[in-house]
Formats: structure tokens, sequence, C-alpha cells
């Protein structure tokens, strides 16, 4: 049977521990920029030995607003680097399968000078690579408006590190991308670790439960099946309500693990 993550802000996930242990989550933290500056090391290790105490496995989710880390401002990539550094310490706390990180290419915002963004990104990438493999963890890079997975192959490729992988974003590719399923995933399979789940009809990033919107959902997990890929799979809601439609509706394509009392 699979594990399911799912995705839950650091502040909300002190606040609803005890939910979290009655359903026995199992979560993929969101650390905002508000979350990194707000706790302590003492805390966190606390959280994390309760919820690994309770045999719940762990993913973590970087902050990404107003970050760039392919960017052309110093002082914006230094922040960024700060940012994604303390998320890094935080991790060895909570010890989890991947660490999610958004890359930060938008085509509008570099006038399509994708070999700006990727020398730059080269400069913030490998330190925190290296960071990574010291510490026995992987970072893994979310598509979010990319219209093709080449930009994400490149920094991939140049890297070249099993602790520097993928995690693909369905409600994304639904709303940025141009190029078809296939053709995304067969570029970058042999990258994946994980894939966050979730749907919208094409228009906007809703993060709508599995099977509410138009993602095809049984294309994923066909090729999934066709390549032998077992990636982490992680929900994204943004409702209560929608969390337990999502888990009802990943029973077509998957066996995830029970979830008591629901």
């Amino acid at each position: 049977m699979t594990t399911i993550q799912i995705n839950i802000p650091y502040s909300m996930l002190l606040q609803r521990i005890d939910f979290v242990m009655e359903h026995h989550l199992h979560p993929e933290i969101y650390f905002s920029a508000e979350d990194l500056d707000a706790c302590n090391d003492k805390e966190a290790k606390e959280l994390a030995e309760t919820l690994q105490r309770n045999g719940l496995e762990i993913t973590i989710h970087g902050p990404f607003m107003d970050l760039s880390p392919g960017g052309v401002d110093k002082r914006i990539k230094e922040v960024t680097l700060e940012r994604f550094s303390r998320t890094i310490d935080l991790a060895t706390l909570f010890k989890p399968k991947a660490i999610v990180f958004h890359p930060g290419y938008e085509k509008w915002k570099f006038d399509g000078d994708v070999g700006l963004w990727f020398e730059s990104s080269l400069q913030t990438w490998k330190p925190l690579v290296e960071e990574a493999k010291e510490r026995r963890l992987t970072i893994a890079l979310e598509n979010v408006y990319e219209e093709s997975p080449d930009s994400l192959l490149m920094l991939l490729k140049e890297i070249d590190s099993l602790h520097f992988r993928l995690c693909f974003d369905t409600g994304h590719h639904h709303v940025f991308s141009k190029t078809p399923l296939p053709l995304w995933m067969e570029s970058l399979k042999e990258y994946l670790v994980e894939v966050h789940l979730h749907d919208n009809h094409g228009q906007m990033d809703d993060h709508l439960p599995i099977g509410d919107g138009g993602f095809d959902f049984r294309e994923l997990f066909s090729l999934f099946s066709r390549w032998g890929l077992t990636p982490i799979h992680t929900l994204e809601p943004h409702e209560e309500a929608h969390l337990w439609r999502s888990l009802k509706a990943i029973k077509k394509y998957i066996s995830p693990q029970p979830i008591p009392k629901w």
C-alpha cells in the first residue's frame, strides 16, 4: 500500500497536531518565510519527534513567495539562499523523504532568456545540493510556470545528482504547460521522486480534489505503471473537505494506506 503525504503549513500543523495524530496523516510540512522566522529548533525538534514516534512519514515544502533562485538581483538571491538553507537546516530534524522547492523560472519575467535564469540558478543550487548531500537529504524541484520540461531538464542534467530530483505538480502542468503530459513525463521520468496531486479546470491553480477538474489522472497513473515509477504521492488540499474527497478519489489509481476515522 502507498503512503499519501498531505501538505499542511507548519503553523497549522502545530495547531492541529491532535487532528493529524488522530487520522494518522503523513504531512508535507510547508514552511513559509513567516514560519521560518517564527519557529525555533527546540519546538521543531519536539514536533519532529512526535511525528516520528507515531510512525508518520514526512516531506517538506520550502518557501517560495517573492524568492528567486535564478534571479538577477544579487540581494534577492542572497535572501533566497538564506531561506532555502534554513529550510534544509530544519529538515535535518525531520528527516524528510524529500524537500520541495520552486525553481523560479517564468518565461515572461525573464523575457524568454532561459540561459540567464540557468546560469544564475547554478550559483544557487550547486551549494544547496552539496549541503543536502552532506545531510543525506533530497531536494526536489517543482514545476510551476514552465510551459515545457526543457528548463528543468537543463538544470537537473547539469547538476546531475541523486540529491537533486523532480517533483511533478499536476495542477501546475494543467494550467501552464503547453507540452502534452506523456512527452513531459518521458523527458523527466528518470528524475521523478515526488508528485503533487490536485486538480483544476485549466484556467487557475484552484487546488481542487482529484477528479473535480480536467487533469487526466488516469493517463498519469498509466504512465507511472508503464515506466515502473513509484514517486512519493502528495495531496495539496486547500480545504479539509477536499482532503477527504481526494483520499477517496485516489483509490481509483492506487491502494493508499488506510486512514483511520474518516
